[in-house]
């Protein structure tokens, strides 16, 4: 299991590069558990890599720039000078919120299927996710997810999204299952958190999911980016209930007529206000799930 994360800011190809030397072992010493590269919204992108054991930062600078330098992205000195910036830091308590992978079992929710690591069939089906959740929210073993997953599935026998939003994304887990079936349509997956958008791109080459899936870090539903890639027809929202009470106002005009809108996060004594919310704002209740104490809304847009 990860115990330190590397984090550096710097440019497209540069941070594109690194998460990928990081993540598929270009570099013997140092292959991490999950990387991913991200973008910021302000013209830069990060990098986050999770790695089981603490790195000579020196030794892991030098490599780095060594890959940079054989790929004509940038010469020796001038990498060395932009690697100078990274931090490679032991994981915060705080940053795990996943359970031990080793006791992750196989999870199932209408027709999908998710599985860690440790556990992977001989053949992956399209209905199949790979996943490792690291330090994000969302590995499936949680009834919310489950919750999601199996709404998804509901919706997707009778309709065909064609642009689609994973709000709160985590692990990338809702948008990648969606993608796996549908690899062309549009996916943007936003969270606030950078190591959660770094583990859905990671996620993302795992699952072998075209870039038409896009992790973005993205700090509310006012980011120029989601409007403009709206509007949406599916909507697909794990979050906590507070948020997505708040979210009511400026998340209904993005949506497009017909649209459906899953949120889940929610225990069952909190379905009441959140139905409100959204049929203040038009919306149709379409079913209603639960598991234990958890809870899940579906709703559509005439």
């Amino acid at each position: 299991m990860p115990s330190h994360v590397y984090r550096l800011t710097t440019t497209r190809s540069l941070a594109t590069r690194i998460a990928d030397a990081l993540g598929d072992g270009d570099i013997v010493f140092a292959f991490a558990d999950a990387s991913g590269a991200f973008d910021h919204g302000d013209g830069t992108w990060g990098v986050e890599a999770w790695f089981p054991e603490a790195l000579d930062e020196t030794d892991l600078a030098e490599a780095l720039a060594d890959v940079l330098e054989a790929d004509g992205i940038a010469s020796r000195e001038a990498a060395l000078a932009t690697l100078a910036h990274a931090t490679l830091k032991p994981l915060a308590a705080s940053e795990w919120a996943a359970i031990g992978l080793d006791e992750l079992p196989p999870i199932r929710a209408g027709r999908f299927r998710v599985f860690g690591e440790h556990n992977l069939p001989d053949r992956l089906r399209r209905e199949d996710v790979r996943i490792e959740a690291s330090s994000a929210f969302g590995s499936g073993d949680h009834a919310s997810t489950q919750l999601s997953l199996s709404g998804l599935d509901e919706i997707l026998k009778f309709a065909r999204p064609r642009n689609v939003l994973d709000l709160g994304t985590g692990t990338g887990i809702l948008g990648l299952a969606f993608s796996r079936l549908a690899p062309s349509v549009p996916v943007l997956a936003t969270d606030i958190a950078p190591h959660a958008v770094a583990t859905a791109e990671r996620n993302r080459r795992l699952n072998r999911v075209d870039r038409a899936f896009r992790a973005l870090l993205a700090d509310g539903l006012g980011d120029v980016r989601i409007r403009t890639a709206a509007p949406f027809d599916l909507v697909l929202a794990n979050i906590l209930p507070d948020p997505l009470c708040r979210m009511a106002g400026p998340l209904v005009p993005l949506m497009a007529p017909g649209a459906f809108l899953v949120v889940a996060g929610l225990r069952i004594g909190e379905q009441a206000r959140l139905e409100s919310a959204y049929r203040a704002r038009g919306l149709r209740l379409v079913s209603r799930r639960a598991i234990k104490e958890w809870a899940s809304l579906t709703f559509e847009k005439p």
